[in-house]
């Protein structure tokens, strides 16, 4: 079946076989239960299917059935479900989740969220625009140091494990890829009950990046702005401190101060 890639679903193909041998070597996953996003054609589930101990496959694009369904029917261990993977319940699955994908890019950010909110999810290989991977990678005083930094960086241990140049795609995209290694840590950096406040902290503080973390804090927390800079001053920092500054670990030690609602 000669499939035509669908732009509303990103759809890019992978189809060099050495490269997918390595991601899936590197990905850590033989013997694991593994969910694949995005399937496609099955270039990447075939070597998924021969290493892992079961795979669940989501794919949106029912148009692929004649080309997965035949692939399922010669793995035992593989299961094609027709689903967008973001309305899916994994908590229904009660085993320890290993997650490779090529996300697509235009719901990158999303699929990260659920991955770091889902509890079972151990680890995640995932290729996404080479460029939203050294976001999430960035580092304090580094122009790409965003909020998403901070937060991927705080629930996991996360690293680059290779730049995928845009020819080895089908249709070519637009931009480099790279895959993302993300790494689940198995216990929090703070304590539980303050992590909801920690990532608020961390969003409200980016929420102008030219603007001081006073400024940006005063704007979403409605504390008064001298208020504010006592609290910086009492706990080391300057009054015109800003996010892309402050370390995890500064931010987890000003949460744990906080006292304010």
């Amino acid at each position: 079946m000669n499939h035509q890639a669908k732009k509303k679903f990103g759809q890019n193909f992978l189809r060099d076989k050495n490269l997918l041998m390595k991601i899936v070597r590197e990905s850590n996953i033989a013997n694991q239960f593994v969910i694949e996003v995005g399937p496609g054609q099955g270039a990447l589930t075939t070597f998924l299917a021969t290493s892992a101990k079961k795979v669940i496959a989501y794919e949106i694009d029912e148009s692929l059935k004649p080309i997965l369904n035949e692939l399922e029917s010669k793995h035992e261990n593989l299961e094609i479900i027709y689903q967008d993977f973001l309305t899916a319940d994994l908590s229904l699955y009660k085993e320890d989740i290993h997650v490779v994908a090529n996300v697509p890019y235009y719901i990158t950010t999303p699929i990260l969220f659920k991955l770091l909110e889902t509890k079972n999810i151990k680890t995640a290989s995932l290729m996404i625009q080479k460029e939203v991977c050294e976001r999430l990678l960035a580092s304090p005083n580094n122009k790409e140091y965003n909020a998403l930094s901070i937060i991927l960086q705080y629930h996991a241990d996360a690293s680059k494990m290779m730049d995928v140049k845009r020819h080895m795609f089908y249709p070519v995209p637009n931009v480099d890829s790279a895959v993302i290694r993300i790494v689940k840590r198995s216990k929090p950096l703070i304590e539980p009950e303050k992590e909801k406040l920690f990532i608020r902290m961390v969003k409200e503080a980016f929420t102008q990046k030219r603007k001081t973390l006073v400024n940006n804090w005063h704007q979403g927390f409605q504390v008064p702005k001298e208020e504010l800079e006592s609290f910086l001053v009492e706990n080391g920092y300057s009054t015109n401190v800003r996010a892309e500054a402050l370390t995890i670990q500064d931010f987890i030690k000003l949460t744990g101060v906080w006292k304010y609602d």
